[in-house]
């Protein structure tokens, strides 16, 4: 049995097609996995996806879809109507599925589907229902221990009197620098420290109780396992606190001299989904019905650790086939940034990343050691349909975390670097109101502040985030390589600056080829269409500035002949006429 890290942690649409109604006959509307396992006969009954046909669209059914999300998830969806996927479950179809005698566990509006535990005669009994437009196994999914088993520390090294043997974590990211910062709120002014930015985790436990995390602000909690309000207690073992405690430290524990982690500051919702008693496993119902209850609240930023086994094939990390994946990306498009762990799998003989992490708006994050080095554990890339992951990187070994029995430990895995990204995040919308809803913007400047940006690859992705660029403390051209035309040849070149959220970063021509057309787009971006007229071509430059910020990138241009060209200028001409060869003059 594989097992896959996954993370949570956003905007493609999910299509109406993977949940919209059509017509099938009943005897296809069972899926051959599930027709397998019926026939195999392996258990009396089966958890399974009931996907439904359509749902109430009059306009009193978005009027009360609207009506239900909390005044935090209006605020983050201001420019997001309500749509399809906010309308809930017709409650006619949820009930004839409860008289067929079967156990509802989970409804989702986002699928527009029950989960509910059936026996194949019901399951038969279901498919010939009209309003069922297919019936599917839910899946499980799992969380592996991570290639080191946590120790506790028995001194305490300072690296810095205050972070200790967190410090490296987070100067890695710059963290620490944006930590002296302070930003203007209302008539004051506020430490840069996540404070109200709303951060969702999904995990198997928390043990609120440790002291990182005396001044956290908790503002929600469900248990997806028990059903109840309480996510730290250690039903039904007591390791279910492990894994959720040491993973929400780093993000946001706030121990000085121990431990410090980015987003101390922040507001937290914390979900308990991970059964822990049962090999980690939490299956896939569960994730879907958190992440619907982190909308509803106001969300602005889910992270988590979480996996999948051996069920799915790499032809399936396609960003539309996993149904966490499915519903990260309508996460995503109701604004919420997701942030997901690449996976532990770089040594096995998976060795790719696992889904949700394949989702084109999910944040993918890799581990590196201490000094930068991709840890041969950390998932690669590409997903299957070709584009980069992981996303970014952050230190995923020895990561100083809280230990759910007391103390601190030295913690390894994706699943580690993963809140480090998440809480480094969460101070970048801080700083950034202006990005709270556009996960797509937010996903932008997490990897063109990164150290590879200009030359990304399947194992660090786009690298290491500057926090402090990506927070918009700073401004910088991106990198532009050396360009290589033929002369004659019309040719565009795009430049991209990360800058200030406001005021916005503007392009100005300083140097450019002869005949340059230089157009500043806005946003930090600028176009140049030019052809050279001659063999040779140079070096030049360009500026950008937005408010004391100033950033000057210098490219080269080289020129060169074809050998079979023949242009002729100029066009119009005056008084002379030029023929050129292979670009040169005679």
């Amino acid at each position: 049995m594989k097992r896959w890290f996954v993370v949570m942690i956003a905007g493609w649409m999910i299509g109406a097609g993977a949940v919209a109604a059509q017509e099938v006959q009943s005897t296809e509307k069972i899926s051959s996995r599930l027709q397998a396992d019926m026939v195999a006969a392996d258990t009396a009954s089966f958890t399974v996806w009931i996907y439904f046909t359509d749902k109430d669209r009059s306009q009193g059914a978005y009027r009360k879809a609207a009506g239900v999300l909390a005044d935090r998830a209006r605020l983050r969806r201001s420019d997001i109507p309500t749509d399809w996927y906010d309308l809930p479950v017709t409650a006619a179809y949820c009930d004839t599925i409860a008289a067929l005698g079967g156990e509802i566990r989970r409804t989702s509006r986002w699928m527009n589907a029950v989960s509910a535990r059936l026996t194949a005669d019901q399951v038969n009994r279901a498919a010939d229902l009209a309003f069922v437009r297919l019936i599917e196994k839910v899946l499980v999914l799992s969380r592996p221990l991570g290639p080191e088993i946590p120790s506790l520390e028995s001194q305490i090294l300072i690296d810095s009197a205050d972070y200790g043997p967190s410090y490296t974590q987070v100067h890695m990211l710059d963290v620490d620098s944006l930590h002296r910062l302070t930003i203007p709120s209302a008539d004051t002014t506020v430490p840069l420290n996540g404070a109200g930015v709303l951060m969702a985790f999904f995990d198997t436990g928390f043990l609120l109780s440790h002291p990182s995390f005396d001044s956290i602000n908790v503002l929600d909690t469900w248990d997806f396992i028990n059903d109840d309000a309480t996510v730290d207690d250690n039903q039904p073992v007591d390791e279910q606190r492990d894994h959720g405690t040491a993973v929400l430290s780093a993000a946001a524990g706030f121990a000085p001299g121990n431990l410090i982690g980015p987003a101390y500051g922040a507001d937290f919702i914390l979900a308990k989904t991970e059964l822990t008693a049962q090999e980690f496993q939490i299956e896939e119902d569960n994730w879907v019905a958190a992440a619907e209850w982190s909308d509803s609240l106001g969300a602005d930023i889910i992270s988590t650790s979480l996996g999948y086994n051996d069920w799915y094939t790499y032809a399936d990390m396609d960003g539309r086939t996993a149904v966490t994946t499915i519903a990260a990306e309508i996460a995503a498009s109701r604004g919420i940034l997701v942030i997901n762990c690449a996976g532990n799998e770089g040594t096995n003989s998976w060795h790719y990343i696992i889904a949700p992490a394949d989702g084109d708006s999910v944040v993918a994050v890799g581990a590196v050691d201490a000094t930068g080095v991709i840890i041969p554990f950390s998932s690669w890339g590409p997903t299957y349909d070709g584009r980069i992951k992981p996303d970014v990187v952050a230190m995923g070994s020895g990561v100083r975390s809280a230990y759910y029995q007391g103390g601190y430990a030295s913690r390894s895995g994706t699943s580690l670097s993963t809140p480090l990204i998440s809480g480094s995040a969460a101070l970048m919308l801080q700083a950034n109101p202006v990005l709270r809803g556009k996960p797509d913007l937010s996903k932008k400047r997490l990897t063109m502040s990164a150290n590879k940006y200009d030359n990304p690859d399947y194992h660090y992705g786009y690298g290491l985030p500057d926090m402090v660029l990506a927070a918009g403390f700073g401004l910088k051209i991106m990198p532009v390589g050396p360009i290589t035309i033929s002369v004659f040849r019309d040719t565009t070149i795009v430049f991209n600056a990360l800058g200030p959220t406001t005021p916005t970063v503007v392009f100005q021509s300083i140097d450019l080829p002869p005949e340059a057309d230089f157009v500043n787009l806005g946003d930090g971006v600028a176009t140049m269409s030019f052809s050279l007229r001659t063999v040779g071509g140079g070096t030049y430059r360009v500026t950008a500035h937005a408010g004391s910020y100033a950033d000057t990138l210098e490219f080269v241009v080289t020129g060169t002949g074809s050998g079979d060209e023949v242009s002729v200028g100029p066009n119009p001409f005056a008084d002379s006429l030029r023929v050129y060869f292979g670009g040169e003059a005679s």
